[in-house]
């Protein structure tokens, strides 16, 4: 089966709301206290999130694909079950043995030997029915339920639609790497699916992936009998393909060899890195990438944009010879983003600040979480110049950065030549009314697929801001029950009200880079 299209015949998860609370209960000891029902988040009560699917299975290969990716056909706690918590003791914000609030783990306070060594015997603390590390030093807001599980999965699983594969880099296009390392591997989504990959083109014998993270969510290497029932994932009979290493990345150098993998990836890691963090993680990256090795970052932005009217195809137009091969290789990007709903980013695609109230609200509180815990809302625009200025040890840097709006967009509908002016109104300027003459709209409509990715896209975007609601809400200085009022009306506007059809996007990127042979 072809790489390319490999992907693009994969259905998504079901994505119900989770009840977060039953979820948690069942995951850890009933030594933790329940949650009032106003300190939790009511998005299930005022909205109701769709379900649907980025695609259906191929005509007359329903039953291969579900025998080879059972929970895509349906089975949605598959993705997150075999990462569930080790039962260690929880702890509620209100039960009073702890004290923890949103603002402690925001502090840049070292914390005692006494809190140290309370946060081994409980590594995980529950506000607002939510799960979190309790390690109030560590620069992540996000929490590590089963919900947030699933929601990262979820996006994983649209990359590798989006992108057509596990791995952008071109070098593994036809051959898979050998030995790769999954930098915040999380519940190991990502080298489960990056594994099935190569298994269903028959190159995965060899491969070992190996996951490291902060937090125990991933199976260990004995636990892989319960991950999955296929007990033929063993590297030529005898060694595991997956190892799960758990180590806080804050300490350095990361337990590997020089040299040790041939693909380091870094998934989705800049809500767990700081700026002073970069420079030196980056370090050990390329200490443990071996000479001729690849390494490949993924990430998307955390704030919003819009995207505006324009003729993407126009902005790569050369004027002969060499820049004539760059417009259509260009072209050729523009016309394979937008098959899958999306749009390829160049240094000349229009975006701006958001027209919808509750996304401006959101970036701007959004911003300042980030800013007070030293982390970037814009990581994509941080990417490519962090690979380019290790030009001594890389070469090969490439990229693909993709626009995917978060529903059909008005100007696509309609017609390019909309312009979208600040109080939120559109005209059409086509050519046939600048000649005087009426003519029919020019856009088209939206494929089922390309709209699917783009709801898709919208679901992972509302499930992080409730992911969120710790932070954001202490930013915004809102009660528990203002909140709750401004969450029910922004979920209503996204999720049913199509509220970002002016042409608010997910901004996502691959970037890559190969680490030059020793002289």
């Amino acid at each position: 089966m072809p790489a390319t299209g490999y992907y693009q015949n994969k259905q998504l998860p079901a994505t119900p709301r989770l009840d977060t609370h039953d979820a948690i209960s069942k995951s850890f000891s009933s030594g933790s206290s329940s949650e009032p029902a106003s300190a939790r988040t009511p998005a299930s009560a005022t909205a109701t999130t769709p379900h649907f699917s980025i695609a259906t299975f191929p005509s007359g290969r329903a039953p291969q694909y579900a025998a080879m990716f059972p929970e895509l056909a349906g089975n949605a706690k598959a993705f997150t079950t075999h990462g569930a918590f080790p039962r260690a003791e929880s702890v509620s914000s209100i039960s009073g043995a702890t004290t923890m609030s949103t603002r402690t783990m925001l502090s840049s306070e070292q914390p005692s030997s006494a809190d140290l060594a309370a946060q081994q015997l409980r590594p995980f603390v529950i506000r607002n029915g939510r799960t979190f590390i309790s390690d109030p030093s560590l620069p992540y807001p996000l929490p590590v339920d089963l919900e947030e599980l699933h929601r990262q999965s979820l996006r994983t699983l649209l990359l590798m639609q989006l992108f057509c594969s596990p791995i952008c880099s071109p070098d593994f296009a036809d051959k898979p790497p050998r030995r790769v390392l999954e930098i915040g591997c999380g519940s190991g989504f990502w080298s489960k699916m990056c594994y099935r990959h190569y298994e269903a083109m028959g190159l995965a014998k060899g491969i070992s992936f190996t996951g490291i993270d902060v937090a125990p969510v991933a199976p260990s290497t004995s636990g892989l009998s319960d991950w999955d029932a296929d007990q033929s994932l063993a590297v030529d009979g005898t060694q595991d393909w997956w190892h799960f290493v758990q180590h806080d990345l804050r300490k350095l150098p990361l337990p590997f060899r020089d040299g040790e993998f041939d693909l380091v990836m870094v998934k989705d890691m800049s809500l767990a890195t700081t700026t002073a963090m970069q420079q030196p993680l980056m370090d050990e990256y390329l200490r443990v990438l071996m000479p001729g090795g690849t390494i490949e970052i993924w990430e998307s932005d955390h704030t919003l944009r819009m995207l505006r009217p324009h003729v993407p195809e126009s902005a790569a137009t050369g004027a002969s010879g060499e820049g004539d091969s760059d417009a259509s290789s260009s072209e050729d990007d523009h016309r394979e983003a937008t098959s899958i709903g999306a749009y390829a980013m160049t240094a000349n695609t229009p975006l701006s600040a958001p027209l919808n109230n509750f996304l401006v609200d959101y970036n701007s509180w959004l911003s300042k979480v980030l800013e007070r815990m030293s982390l970037c809302p814009v990581p994509c625009t941080l990417m490519g110049p962090m690979l380019v200025q290790e030009a001594e040890t890389l070469t090969a840097v490439g990229n693909r950065r993709l626009a995917v709006p978060l529903s059909e967009v008005r100007w696509e509908r309609e017609g390019v030549g909309g312009v979208v002016t600040k109080d939120g109104k559109s005209y059409i300027e086509t050519k046939g009314r600048r000649s005087g003459k009426e003519s029919a709209p020019t856009g088209t409509a939206l494929e089922p697929v390309a709209a699917a990715r783009r709801r898709t896209a919208l679901l992972t975007v509302v499930q992080m801001i409730q992911s969120l609601e710790h932070v954001l809400r202490e930013v915004s200085g809102k009660s528990q029950d203002e909140w709750d009022g401004w969450l029910g009306k922004a979920m209503n506007n996204l999720v049913k009200e199509n509220g970002t059809s002016w042409g608010e996007c997910l901004e996502v990127g691959a970037w890559w880079a190969k680490k030059r042979a020793s002289p």
